[in-house]
């Protein structure tokens, strides 16, 4: 049967580190099946999803915990199970520009959340007093994307951003 883990590693932004964990992947033979990386400042995150049978999975988890103190990673790894998909009528990509507010990200995921709108995807930058918010959003034939659009567009207004939505179809 096969097993599935999350593995999050943290650490300095240096050249092979991701080469290091991949390797340490193959050699336990399991298998990435999802991956995001991203760079703070000078720390990395890499996040994985692994699937594996349960000895292979055990042994990543056992051979990565030996392995981060001399890559100086930190790593926090729990076991999951396989993503169920769902399928949504389609997907919207909204990017937000304008002057940096403290609390002004936190009102748009309030809304996601008290309207069970799913939030798939989300990034942000802030630098010299500007930032720039960019969401991915799961539609649901629950989903009143007009009253998303408006409600979303009165707070972008209030809060002086520029908004711009993207209509995705699902694949």
């Amino acid at each position: 049967m096969t097993s599935f883990l999350v593995v999050t590693a943290i650490g300095t932004d240096r050249p092979g580190m991701v080469n290091e964990i991949t390797k340490l992947v193959t050699q336990t033979n399991c298998n990435i099946v999802d991956s995001r990386l991203a760079v703070f400042g000078h720390e990395f995150t890499l996040i994985l999803m692994l699937s594996g049978e349960w000895n292979a999975i055990a042994r990543f988890e056992t051979d990565l915990s030996v392995r981060s103190p001399q890559l100086d990673l930190i790593t926090i790894m729990k076991r999951t199970s396989e993503h169920k998909l769902v399928t949504y009528e389609g997907q919207v990509s909204i990017k937000l520009d304008g002057l940096d507010a403290p609390g002004c990200i936190g009102q748009f995921t309030e809304y996601l959340a008290t309207q069970h709108i799913d939030l798939c995807s989300f990034r942000t930058k802030a630098k010299s007093g500007y930032q720039r918010i960019e969401m991915l959003i799961n539609l649901t034939e629950d989903t009143d994307y007009q009253a998303l659009q408006t409600d979303f567009d009165k707070l972008a207004s209030d809060l002086s951003l520029t908004i711009r939505y993207e209509h995705l179809e699902q694949h």
